[in-house]
Order: C-alpha cells, then structure tokens, then sequence
C-alpha cells in the first residue's frame, strides 16, 4: 500500500472540490482513502479525489460520491467507536476502513491498516504519511467510515 502525506507537495496546494481548504490542511480523509485505493489496486491521488468526487462547500465529503468513481463503495458511516464492528472489517477481504480521531478541537481521519493484541490499531496517518500505532499517538477513535471492493 502506498502510504503518502496530505501535505506532499504534489497536492497539498489542491483545493477541496470547490471549498477554499487546501489538501495540506485539511484532506486527511480524502488521503487516507486514497491510500486505501491503492490496497484495492487503482491508486487515485488525493489531488485526484479533490478535484473528481463530491464536497460540500465547506469540504465535507459526501460518501456517496465516492460509488463508481473508486475502486470501492461506500457503505457506511458509524457516529461511535465499535470495536467489534472495526475488527470484522479489519478482517475481511474486501472491506476496510477510516477511523475518526480527535485532533484538537478539529477531528482528524487516518487509514486503519493492521491490529496488534498488545499495541492496538496499527494506522497509516495522512498528516505526515507515517505508519503507527493509533493510541502512540491519539486518545481514542470517535467514529469511523466503511468501505467494500466493487
């Protein structure tokens, strides 16, 4: 999987649909689906997603959008953290998906790639294209969005 940072130079000038938020500053999610991307085999840059799927013009994703444009689906939003339902898509072969994270006051999105007994989620987090541990860096997940292969 390829593991990028919202803030490469490549994009991270690009706008949001037709916000005026900038991918450096605020695309964590449309990066950490593009890394996705890459897992289900058709890479779509964030500097792509910005500029072909659906946003409000505040920069919010609309989910839907993402349905015959990548090379997965949309299926769901959850509002609250379910570990047992993270977990379930973790393992299945075609699902996966993006954990919501506190960050500040604002709310950050980071890939969940792997889970350990002992450390927890492992992530790919788009603000700096590194791969950690969830909890080495975030108190907790408050959300999350799934996907599933076409």
């Amino acid at each position: 999987m390829i593991i990028v940072s919202q803030k490469d130079s490549r994009w991270k000038w690009d706008l949001i649909g037709e916000s005026y938020l900038s991918i450096g500053g605020w695309g964590c999610l449309i990066t950490s689906l593009s890394m996705l991307s890459d897992w289900y085999g058709e890479w779509k840059t964030p500097k792509w997603m910005a500029k072909n799927l659906s946003f409000t013009t505040g920069g919010c994703l609309y989910w839907t959008s993402l349905n015959g444009k990548m090379p997965f689906n949309f299926v769901y939003r959850y509002y609250k953290r379910d570990d047992s339902k993270i977990k379930s898509i973790l393992y299945s072969k075609d699902n996966a998906c993006v954990l919501e994270v506190p960050y500040g006051k604002y709310k950050h999105w980071v890939a969940l790639i792997g889970f350990d007994s002992k450390k927890g989620y492992k992530i790919a987090d788009p603000i700096d294209g590194k791969i950690r541990y969830l909890f080495d860096k975030y108190s907790a997940s408050t959300g999350f969005a799934e996907i599933a292969r076409k």
